[in-house]
């Protein structure tokens, strides 16, 4: 090949390069700036979920800490979630965690009947007012004693145990902080 030749044969490669790199630049920028179907979704459930036979447990979290970020080694923690039972009647007899010294505080309603649900309700007064106003069973769950601190962003293992179906563990996170964060002003946002 001469030396116009090759030269020819390299600016025609650039030149489509060039074409192709353009092209994606262009179709990346069809999005840019756009309000895309999954920026404002959030996950249908938040917390942790497990099945056992036809009992599943759905959005089990640890309430927010009434103070701090965390729950220190040595505190507890109460439990939210819901417990619903499709297949025959059943009821809570327990619920344990590897990270706790002593089997978890159970209160309130335990007996999960055919076909019903049970809430786990937590220190979330609100949520056990709407529970009840609906005529919701709740029951009271609280884990003892926890052997280190557990942290927002950390999931621990809590093993509910039924009477007739069994144990299921589900790894639990803590919740998300339900208190209204304070609002920023300019002065103390810096200015933006």
């Amino acid at each position: 090949m001469s030396r116009p030749q090759h030269h020819k044969a390299a600016r025609l490669r650039l030149i489509s390069a060039a074409l192709g790199l353009g092209a994606v630049v262009a179709l990346g920028g069809c999005s840019a700036g756009q309000v895309t179907e999954t920026d404002t979704q959030v996950a249908a459930v938040n917390g942790g979920a497990g099945d056992v036979q036809e009992i599943a447990v759905r959005n089990a979290t640890f309430s927010f800490p009434a103070s701090g970020t965390l729950y220190p080694a040595g505190s507890s923690a109460p439990l939210q979630a819901v417990l619903t039972n499709e297949g025959a009647d059943d009821k809570l007899v327990e619920v344990t965690s590897p990270y706790t010294t002593a089997p978890a505080t159970v209160s309130g309603t335990t007996a999960l009947p055919s076909r019903t649900a049970l809430h786990a309700t937590g220190t979330n007064a609100e949520l056990k007012a709407q529970a009840e106003a609906t005529g919701a069973r709740t029951v009271q769950i609280t884990l003892n004693g926890f052997k280190q601190d557990i942290t927002p962003g950390v999931t621990i293992p809590v093993t509910f145990v039924f009477q007739n179906a069994g144990p299921v563990t589900v790894q639990v996170p803590i919740g998300e902080d339900e208190k209204p964060r304070p609002e920023l002003h300019d002065s103390e946002a810096g200015g933006h």
